[in-house]
């Protein structure tokens, strides 16, 4: 179903599609925001993600919320950050406008990149 803007109207929580559990965790120092576990479904938009993400943590209803993915996802979260740049050095900005989809042999992906089950978001 289309809404009046033109845009596809799309399911929050679609039952009959693959999913995957993936931790999103909030690299800011200092915040009320934390690590929130939520399900990413197969062919996801960023901002499907992000509104998910806003429901299941009603204080970031009214702020704005960027994704980003590890350089590398297997050792990305595990990594020691760097000094002068300790929030962003080793993560890529996921535009809005991306999908995300599920292989079953390589996990989640977004183009070409792999996105593995650790994403960080940051709240302005």
């Amino acid at each position: 179903s289309t809404q009046s803007t033109g845009f596809e109207k799309r399911e929050l929580d679609p039952v009959e599609k693959g999913h995957v559990d993936v931790t999103f965790v909030n690299i800011q120092p200092c915040t009320p925001f934390f690590k929130q576990h939520l399900k990413v479904y197969d062919t996801d938009l960023v901002s499907d993600v992000i509104a998910r993400l806003k429901r299941a943590d009603r204080k970031l209803k009214s702020r704005s919320v960027e994704l980003y993915r590890y350089v590398d996802p297997e050792k990305g979260p595990r990594q020691l950050l760097a000094f002068d740049q300790p929030m962003l050095w080793n993560k890529r900005r996921l535009t809005d406008t991306s999908q995300i989809q599920l292989c079953p042999d390589q996990g989640l992906k977004s183009g070409i990149n792999q996105l593995g089950d650790t994403l960080c978001y940051v709240v302005s």
